[in-house]
């Protein structure tokens, strides 16, 4: 072969050489920015920060259900209109002021719109509820939960907080939430949150245990990440084939728009900061890129027979153990912003098995999607002011609170 040749090659091999060098150093800057470009050298095992997990264990790791709100504990956050306070008390539910003493005829179990965050601990649905009803709404939500969590809380908690009347309620992402057993692969970053999840055996649900179910076992994950991976949706669906690897060139090309997207805006954004810009019209712009596929997921797995089978069934069990204890088992789907943007310009993805849902006996299903639709000011009711919305701010817990105890005062009268 010529040395022309062999020149041509070497070049070719150098130039190759520099843009994956080139690429991988800008990919790490993006990373260290941005938690959802993964990357296999950091992510496919990630190191779990000690000093994270010293704060998680006692204040929420829950070794059956993944993790939980601990009794008497307290937190400040950011809302739209300030900081907001949010306290548990000794029973493990949020502080309900001035009915802490009133009789509990309902409990409600869920998801973070069920806790209602970014407000005050007088500002969610339950506290509204309590003052149209006279009771004290027992407030049992816990963020990032999927229905299969809220459940298993409630299997495991009723005999200690017996109400008349159960609330189910989480967002229709929690269609996501229950597919997987390592929030890691769907919600890449969130390290900690192993969980529990059913899954159909001969038709019928099967739990599959938290495998993390000892704090020691933290420290040893990855002998049992086999068993994860296979038992999580999202592992091969989604974490594998999003994230990036040598050849970076060819791994970036497999999700381009997604890829290029995110490292562009993530880089503009630092870029901006650095000299003093106000970022606020593009700082959303990279989560937007995020917010946009994982909205796309929801609507790919209510059309997956095995994700919606597994959440009836979970409701069916819902059903079931209503009857078993003696409480009208209620369920609610709380819309996130993004949720009704879609809806409006396009359809409604979860219908379909709201109204299959409505049709299981002995189960009661409030539709407050549809009464939302029908808000005019829909940024009122959300506590952020981007895409995404946050969660229901003042006035959005109002409009729920008022929209469920109007249902549940007909079914009384009947």
């Amino acid at each position: 072969m010529s040395m022309e040749i062999w020149s041509l090659f070497l070049t070719i091999g150098l130039s190759y050489g520099i843009i994956e060098f080139v690429l991988f150093q800008w990919i790490l800057y993006v990373r260290k920015k941005f938690q959802w470009l993964i990357v296999s050298k950091y992510d496919e095992n990630p190191k779990l920060s000690q000093e994270g997990l010293d704060k998680f264990i006692p204040e929420g790791y829950d070794p059956h259900i993944g993790w939980i709100r601990k009794p008497n504990t307290t937190r400040k956050e950011q809302g739209k209109f300030g900081i907001t306070t949010w306290s548990i008390n000794d029973k493990g539910a949020r502080t309900n002021p001035k009915f802490e003493e009133k009789i509990s005829n309902i409990s409600c179990y869920g998801d973070s719109f069920t806790f209602c965050r970014q407000v005050n601990d007088d500002e969610t649905w339950e506290h509204y509820m309590s003052k149209l009803g006279n009771t004290n709404v027992l407030n049992f939500g816990v963020g990032n939960y999927g229905i299969d969590q809220s459940f298993l809380r409630l299997e495991r908690e009723f005999h200690k907080n017996k109400t008349d009347i159960v609330i189910l309620a989480v967002v229709p992402d929690t269609i996501s939430r229950i597919m997987s057993s390592w929030k890691h692969y769907y919600e890449y970053g969130n390290t900690f949150a192993f969980k529990p999840r059913f899954i159909l055996k001969n038709k019928e649900l099967k739990l599959i245990e938290n495998m993390i179910n000892e704090e020691s076992k933290f420290k040893t994950y990855e002998n049992y990440l086999d068993r994860i991976q296979e038992s999580d949706y999202f592992y091969k669906e989604k974490f594998k084939k999003e994230i990036l690897h040598f050849p970076y060139v060819f791994t970036i090309l497999k999700n381009l728009k997604r890829n290029i997207s995110i490292m562009y805006w993530v880089t503009i954004i630092e870029l901006w900061k650095k000299k003093d810009k106000n970022i606020s019209k593009i700082k959303w712009n990279a989560m937007k890129i995020i917010m946009k596929i994982n909205l796309q997921w929801r609507l790919k797995l209510y059309k997956n027979k095995e994700a919606t089978k597994i959440l009836e069934k979970i409701l069916e069990k819902y059903v079931n153990f209503a009857k078993i204890n003696n409480f009208i088992p209620v369920f609610v789907f709380l819309p996130q912003k993004d949720d009704i943007a879609f809806i409006k310009k396009k359809y409604n993805f979860y219908q379909e098995i709201e109204k299959k849902l409505s049709l299981m006996e002995g189960l009661c299903v409030i539709p407050v999607t549809d009464q939302l639709l029908s808000k005019n000011k829909i940024d009122e009711i959300y506590s952020d002011d981007n895409e995404y919305g946050g969660h229901f701010s003042r006035v959005g817990n109002q409009n729920i609170a008022s929209i469920i105890h109007q249902y549940l005062t007909k079914i009384n009268n009947k």
